[in-house]
């Protein structure tokens, strides 16, 4: 018999979770999807299905949810259904949570076997013909496109069976995806990371093993036209440190960060290694080359979020307090020092381009940002933004006092192929009605407020990362047929 939740951060609010699979197919709309929008947003965040096993709950550890919204001749459908990996069914029929947070083995039950911790709860993203919900430290698992049904690990034929990236990166363009595994031989293994080249019918073409400093919970990772830059932050995994009573995972005062610059097609012989003051980062916005350079555009933080330090202490939210900056790697110098610019101070979350232009120079930048709110991730981002990042021009959407946005996507319009021509779109949840919308704005005047707005006649958790896939785009057809 399934048991009462705990009163506690991520736990409760709008971050409770509902624990139930649903479908509708033809939600309320207020306002008018317009004619040139048609394809599919796809949502991914923690929903666990069971009460951690320790006092404490990491909102990191939540069982994947994934949401997919249908939008068809202006209809939009919907349905959730969580990422059956064997590690949800093996505790679905104990009826009770068995792994420990992030799957330590010190604190979970030893039924756990050599079944695999794997959440499949941080990314939903298309490619090859499949869908594939991602987290950090597993391989992928695919998912039916339009019904949601878990299908198994997907190990890319036997060369990817360990760890996989939250944040592949595609080449529209090219229709390649770049990818790593970090803690590829575990946390007691050589601290190296795998990089991977997946061909656009989804085949691994190339891996390289790269050596890094330390184990870092490395989320992201830079890719442009032909430079790829891992980011070693002082954010350290250290089974070592948890065994002498420590956090196993904790942020290194004083650790400055390390960057590890290689060529797109190159080899770990090629890495440069660059540097800077110690910073944070989970997300970056875009990167590209410019004139013997490669500029990044981040969400940056002077310490990580949601972990303590070495120390066991939590830091305040005006340690962790992300803005927009800009980082430059000077290629053709003699420095190996990051440059940083800050472009904005807005307390701001999940920055992301018109995706079909990453890799490339991008000029709008959407993201949530926290208006009001004394802890962001708790207490919800209460307002979106399109930022112009070569003037800092702002153009921005309040939702008001207690409302929580999640990541601000770019959906293009059929046809288009303009960067930002077309529409943006969030999950909001009201405190007023208890429920979310799925909002939807044009791209280029986010503060007319919302066209259309998508009435879920639930509550929506808190949760990660979202993906627009267009009806007309290549990575829709092979996935739907078409």
């Amino acid at each position: 018999m399934a048991q009462q939740f705990p009163d506690a951060p991520y736990l409760t609010g709008h971050h409770a979770p509902i624990r139930f699979e649903a479908e509708a197919p033809d939600l309320i709309v207020t306002g008018e999807i317009p004619d040139d929008l048609a394809g599919v947003f796809y949502r991914n965040g923690p929903d666990p299905l069971y009460p951690p096993r320790e006092d404490t709950y990491h909102w990191f550890d939540g069982d994947g949810m994934v949401f997919g919204f249908f939008i068809e001749d202006g209809r939009v459908s919907m349905r959730n259904r969580w990422v059956r990996t064997g590690k949800f069914e093996k505790e679905l029929e104990a009826g009770r949570k068995l792994y420990g947070a992030f799957g330590n083995p010190m604190t979970s039950d030893p039924s756990t076997g050599d079944t695999r911790y794997n959440t499949g709860n941080t990314n939903i993203v298309l490619h090859g013909g499949k869908l594939l919900a991602l987290m950090e430290g597993a391989p992928p698992v695919e998912m039916g496109a339009r019904d949601l049904s878990t299908i198994s690990e997907y190990h890319y034929d036997g060369a990817i069976t360990t760890t996989f990236s939250a944040h592949p990166k595609l080449d529209w363009e090219t229709g390649e995806m770049l990818n790593f595994g970090s803690m590829i031989h575990g946390p007691m293994g050589p601290k190296e990371i795998r990089y991977d080249h997946i061909d656009k019918a989804g085949r691994v073409t190339g891996s390289e093993i790269i050596e890094v400093p330390f184990t870092t919970l490395m989320h992201t990772f830079l890719a442009t036209e032909n430079w790829v830059v891992f980011p070693v932050m002082p954010l350290e995994i250290s089974l070592e440190r948890m065994m002498q009573g420590g956090p196993m995972t904790a942020w290194v005062d004083g650790r400055e960060a390390r960057f590890a610059v290689m060529p797109r097609n190159g080899t770990a012989a090629d890495v440069r290694w660059f540097t800077m003051p110690p910073r944070h980062m989970f997300h970056e916005l875009n990167a590209w080359e410019e004139d013997g350079r490669i500029v990044a555009i981040v969400a940056s933080s002077h310490r990580a979020p949601l972990f303590p330090n070495e120390q066991g202490e939590m830091p305040e939210h005006g340690e962790t307090r992300f803005g927009l900056t800009r980082w430059t790697f000077d290629l053709s110098g003699d420095t190996n020092e990051v440059r940083e610019e800050a472009l904005t101070d807005r307390d701001m979350q999940f920055p992301r381009p018109d995706d079909r232009k990453m890799m490339r120079r991008t000029r709008h930048g959407f993201c949530n940002i926290n208006i009001r709110a004394r802890d962001a991730r708790a207490e919800g981002l209460d307002a979106v933004m399109r930022i112009d990042t070569e003037t800092g021009a702002e153009d921005l959407h309040d939702f008001g006092k207690g409302a929580a946005a999640g990541e601000l996507i770019f959906a293009p319009r059929l046809g288009g192929t303009d960067e930002a021509d077309g529409y943006a779109m969030t999950l909001v949840y009201s405190p007023e009605t208890n429920e979310t919308d799925l909002a939807v704005f044009e791209a280029q005047d986010i503060a007319n407020g919302p066209i259309a707005r998508v009435h879920i006649p639930f509550r929506v958790p808190g949760g990660f990362h979202c993906n627009y896939y267009s009806a007309d785009s290549d990575l829709y057809r092979e996935a739907f047929g078409g």
